[in-house]
């Protein structure tokens, strides 16, 4: 049997322990037929706020002394890749509005096999945490602060899409009324 047939949705497996049961508890009838698959919960503002990181000099310079940095540095961005991080390159946004609170992005993806990945930058390090997305996962959107010269993301999420509630910058455009005339 296949742990994918124990355990809920990879990204849930780890917050809720479910690899660690499923390979201690045996097989029982109730896990032998497979059940409908349930859409996977939508992610919102998983990164972690602060990374801590300690950064080290690896070659020593002539007449150089380092110095060795360690903190914690705040999270500011979301990147999406087709498959790891490392061995591809990222995805852009398929969608982009500028509104006066900020930039607001979303990202379609398409089914693939092997699904999707993201990372969580963090600022003044180049350290990144990456994870796999849940298979079904198919939108990904993120609204980013407009107070800074960088982007700095102020809220991301991250599901199905027909889990996942409008992205706040096409909620305020529906609302307002069009402006464009007919000919």
């Amino acid at each position: 049997m296949r742990l994918a047939e124990i355990c809920l949705p990879l990204a849930l497996a780890a917050a809720v322990g479910c690899v660690d049961q499923a390979l201690a508890a045996p097989p029982t009838a109730a896990h032998s037929v497979p059940a409908a698959a349930a859409p996977s919960p939508v992610l919102t503002d998983a990164c972690p706020a602060q990374l801590p990181v300690k950064q080290t000099v690896t070659d020593t310079l002539a007449g150089w002394t380092p110095l060795n940095q360690q903190g914690n540095y705040p999270f500011t961005r979301v990147a999406f890749y087709p498959g790891p991080p490392a061995e591809t390159a990222l995805i852009v946004p398929t969608v982009e509005h500028k509104g006066q609170t900020g930039l607001h992005d979303g990202w379609d993806l398409p089914r693939r096999a092997g699904g999707y990945w993201i990372t969580c930058a963090y600022a003044n390090t180049t350290a990144t945490l990456s994870r796999k997305l849940a298979d079904d996962v198919d939108f990904c959107q993120a609204d980013y602060d407009g107070r800074f010269m960088t982007l700095v993301v102020r809220r991301w999420s991250c599901g199905p899409r027909k889990m996942m509630a409008p992205p706040v910058w096409a909620r305020a455009s529906a609302k307002k009324p069009s402006t464009k005339r007919g000919g």
